[in-house]
């Protein structure tokens, strides 16, 4: 029993004992991954020397947005297809050959068809007279211009053809590769850098990876025999190593089974959004995960349980005014605010939450 100035000396404050159905949870350690297809390497497309876009070089840990130019890859021709082999000289001669034929048939082709045009006006110019001095007739003049028409179609038809020839060439000029660029497929950062500016890469060169951060994967290991004991359909809480972390809400995901066999577990993912850059793969998280069954029982503060020095757990009861009784408890499980007790005080009871480790002091002279 205190007296009423001990007791406003050491500020206790009590709480009742309630009764709640507390849902049980279970904290495990977790692994931040990448999900899969969030990289994505990019290769080099043909034979060739990479230049830079601009006047910085691309480096690690750099954001790239979707189509941005990361490289410049200017081609180059192997020194055995500069000079062309004896067969690809007789096939590059036929062609060639071909070539000159067929624009010399195009040229003849127009002419004839600007003969035919020509013959086509002056017959219609003469029915058209015949006509007139009423010595022909009006089908004679509607058979000259349907002649004429067919021949001004089949000139303007030889006319385009010639042209399309005309712009064919199998000569190769000097200074016409163009450099290609090379874009980012997507908005993220660049992981790896695998060529520099100036390098002469091969067909299939890995230049650069693109990882997408914005999504992350939590990887949970758990022993196999307790995998059904979890609701793995509902939403963890993750949160930083360090009890002043936020904890975040993440959903379940469907991935590729996987498991550690020396470890003895089995993989649960989920996924954890991540925009702002505040988590990193392969960090350690928390990852309090939802377990299957709600409990009803009596709960108190964390911080009414004390224990002695056989690790039995203890609460002190305020029985009446200034009084306060040591009654022994049994601790289920924890929460991160409660006690969830198998046997304790009734329901109501008032327990002692801040000043509990001055009562236990003061009972039993810790200190002097």
């Amino acid at each position: 029993m205190l007296t009423a100035k001990a007791e406003e000396r050491l500020q206790i404050n009590t709480v009742p004992v309630e009764l709640k159905a507390i849902p049980r949870t279970r904290t495990l350690g977790g692994v931040i991954a990448l999900p899969d297809g969030a990289s994505v390497f990019v290769t080099a497309p043909v034979v060739g020397m990479l230049l830079s876009d601009g006047e910085a070089t691309p480096l690690p840990g750099q954001s790239v947005t979707a189509g941005q130019t990361v490289f410049q890859l200017r081609p180059l021709l192997s020194p055995e297809r500069e000079v062309p082999t004896a067969a690809e000289r007789v096939v590059m001669a036929n062609a060639t050959a071909s070539l000159i034929t067929s624009q010399i048939t195009a040229d003849g082709d127009v002419m004839q068809a600007a003969a035919q045009v020509e013959a086509a006006t002056i017959a219609l110019d003469r029915a058209k007279r015949l006509l007139a001095d009423k010595a022909g007739s009006a089908r004679d003049v509607d058979d000259a211009l349907a002649r004429l028409d067919i021949a001004a179609k089949g000139l303007a038809a030889a006319q385009a053809r010639k042209t399309l020839l005309d712009k064919l060439t199998l000569e190769v000029k000097e200074g016409t590769i163009e450099n290609i660029p090379v874009h980012a497929p997507r908005d993220g950062m660049l992981r790896t850098v695998s060529s520099s500016v100036g390098q002469t890469v091969s067909l299939a060169a890995p230049l650069f990876e693109v990882v997408d951060l914005k999504t992350l994967w939590v990887r949970v290991p758990v022993y196999p025999g307790q995998r059904n004991d979890f609701v793995t359909t509902s939403n963890a809480l993750v949160q930083a190593l360090g009890h002043s972390a936020t904890e975040i809400s993440v959903k379940p995901v469907s991935a590729p089974p996987s498991a550690d066999p020396l470890a003895a577990t089995v993989d649960l993912f989920y996924e954890l959004p991540d925009a702002d850059g505040r988590f990193r793969p392969g960090e350690r998280v928390e990852v309090i995960l939802p377990v299957k069954g709600e409990t009803e029982a009596l709960v108190v503060p964390r911080a009414a349980i004390l224990r002695d020095i056989h690790g039995v757990a203890w609460v002190y009861v305020n029985s009446a005014e200034n009084t306060f009784e040591r009654h022994r408890v049994e601790v289920h499980f924890t929460t991160k605010d409660l006690s969830v007790l198998s046997q304790g005080p009734e329901v109501g009871m008032p327990v002692v939450v801040d000043g509990a480790a001055e009562l236990f002091g003061t009972e039993f002279g810790a200190g002097k």
